[in-house]
């Protein structure tokens, strides 16, 4: 590819907007209609979008703490129905879908026994806490024929899907490492209103619950890398700690750890809780360049040979020239649909995979494979050994 062609390609100030492939549909069809298996924030967060689009109605909330059920009435109000038994809820035949939103631990019971219902089933990521767990769900879905998807959403946002076309057209040559980081500078800990709710309001920091950061955050940036690569990690090693949060909490505060992909590839992934500088990033440093990805934008910074082509040989003038001696980087741009969240787009492709039978972009294999990474992740600094992938976790 010529160095003009990267440029015009890759960033936005002088190739225009690029388009996600999906085209969004204006549907006609009856909404389908979904119970949510926990309405916590991210529960109550997806259902209200659920709600909002023209794609579902929220008929059913269940959640066994009764300040999280009054915020769901309080929500939804006489639109749904109401349980702290969610097998009765799955017992209702006029739900379609049911959306899985409880602590990692419980994902596996509450998937399985939607789909034993008849059930479409959203999984909120991770999808499982344990591999046979993973191994369980995989082989279920397969004798389905309900819809099954994982919630790692950056597989139906337009800027990652375009950031990971890049890469695999080779705009920035051979990409040897990876450096993730989510940052941020406090405790995780949420408000309870009676001390008998700790654990079950605070569970991310609970082992029994939670794979801690690495399962709530770093999840999703793993399995983009595994996504971009078609790949997943082959040994892993890695350390955590509780280093600042001297208040009881299990699961790590601070984690670092480092992935070796099948062709030598490196991923860093740290995860702070005491120091947020620069919050979130993904950085893809290949042989011609590095994309630095962040929640909502994207840059290119062509390696220093690449800007001397640019510049002197190739010509490139004007404002594309100044931001890349300034070292600003090129900006990638997308064409997004207004208001629309990454949870949006998710909502879509489940909406997609229902209605026409679409194949989800985030499926139980590729959920499942993520769910494999982060748990030996988790092994790999709770036994402090180097873990390494085994032929019998291949799902499909």
């Amino acid at each position: 590819m010529k160095r003009r062609d990267f440029i015009k390609q890759s960033g936005t100030i002088t190739a225009g907007l690029y388009a996600f492939p999906t085209v969004i549909k204006n549907y006609q069809k009856e909404r389908i209609r979904v119970g949510v298996i926990g309405t916590g924030d991210r529960g109550l967060g997806v259902a209200g979008v659920m709600q909002e689009s023209d794609w579902f109605d929220v008929k059913g909330c269940c959640d066994v703490l009764p300040f999280r059920l009054d915020n769901a009435r309080n929500r939804f109000e006489r639109n749904a129905s109401y349980y702290t038994d969610y097998r009765k809820m799955l017992d209702n035949p006029d739900l379609d879908a049911i959306l899985v939103a409880t602590p990692l631990s419980m994902h596996h019971e509450m998937a399985i026994a939607a789909l034993d219902a008849g059930k479409h089933v959203y999984c909120e990521k991770t999808m499982a806490f344990h591999i046979p767990e993973v191994q369980d769900m995989a082989a279920k879905v397969k004798d389905s024929d309900k819809t099954f998807l994982v919630g790692h959403q950056y597989r139906s946002v337009p800027l990652y899907y375009r950031v990971a076309e890049m890469i695999q057209e080779g705009y920035i040559g051979q990409v040897t490492n990876i450096y993730v980081q989510w940052n941020r500078n406090g405790n995780w800990r949420r408000p309870v209103p009676d001390p008998q709710y700790e654990r079950m309001v605070n569970w991310r920091m609970y082992r029994e619950y939670s794979g801690g950061l690495t399962a709530e955050l770093h999840s999703h940036q793993i399995d983009f890398i595994n996504y971009v690569f078609n790949s997943h990690p082959v040994r892993i090693m890695g350390m955590g700690s509780i280093d600042y949060w001297k208040d009881g909490r299990e699961t790590f505060d601070n984690v670092n750890n480092i992935l070796e992909y099948p062709n030598g590839m490196k991923v860093n992934l740290i995860s702070l809780t005491a120091n947020a500088r620069n919050d979130y990033l993904m950085e893809f440093r290949g042989s011609k360049g590095t994309i630095v990805l962040g929640m909502d934008e994207a840059r290119v910074y062509p390696e220093s040979e690449e800007v001397k082509q640019l510049t002197t040989v190739d010509g490139v003038t004007g404002a594309t020239a100044q931001a890349i001696m300034r070292g600003e980087g090129i900006p990638v741009k997308v064409a997004h649909q207004e208001g629309w969240s990454n949870t949006t787009y998710a909502l879509q492709n489940f909406y997609e995979a229902i209605v026409d039978q679409a194949k989800p972009y985030s499926t139980v294999v590729s959920g499942g494979t993520t769910a494999i990474v982060v748990r030996l992740i988790i092994d790999a600094m709770v036994d402090g050994e180097i873990k390494s992938w085994q032929p019998e976790y291949k799902l499909g």
